[in-house]
């Protein structure tokens, strides 16, 4: 019995020393970079040269920066738990010539500007709103490239 004891004890000391990964996926510190839109409700955003693809950049102090396909905007990241969203977001206001383009925007920086429950798995991150699902994979520098 005591050796049984014994061996229970030290199997559950040796599983308290061992380096366990926390799981993956949403939160705020692996959200902070660079992100480039690929999908707006599952459908494919295509966009031809040499026009900008709409991306986001979240810095470590949760400030975004972005380009939704004819303007930058920039704000604050709120997170509550799952929940994403950008508060007090400002743009610039340029003409946007392409309707396609046009429509990307609008969808995308009003979604990003509701409360989105979001999800991150195998790098694609996905802001799920009321009305519509973005989905972003990461860019490198994405809104320095304006």
């Amino acid at each position: 019995m005591k050796k049984w004891l014994l061996a229970v004890i030290v199997a559950s000391l040796s599983l308290l020393g061992c380096d366990s990964n926390p799981p993956s996926g949403f939160s705020a510190k692996n959200i902070q970079q660079s992100w480039v839109l690929t999908k707006v409700d599952g459908k494919e955003v295509n966009i031809t040269e040499p026009r900008i693809t709409p991306n986001i950049t979240i810095d470590s102090s949760l400030k975004v920066a972005g380009f939704g396909g004819c303007n930058r905007f920039f704000g604050q990241a709120e997170i509550d738990g799952n929940k994403f969203r950008i508060k007090a977001m400002g743009s610039t206001k340029m003409a946007c010539i392409q309707d396609d383009q046009a429509t990307i925007e609008s969808v995308m920086t009003k979604s990003l500007q509701q409360w989105s429950n979001a999800a991150l798995e195998n790098d694609i991150l996905t802001l799920t709103s009321e009305q519509h699902i973005l989905t972003f994979m990461p860019g490198e520098g994405a809104a320095d490239e304006q």
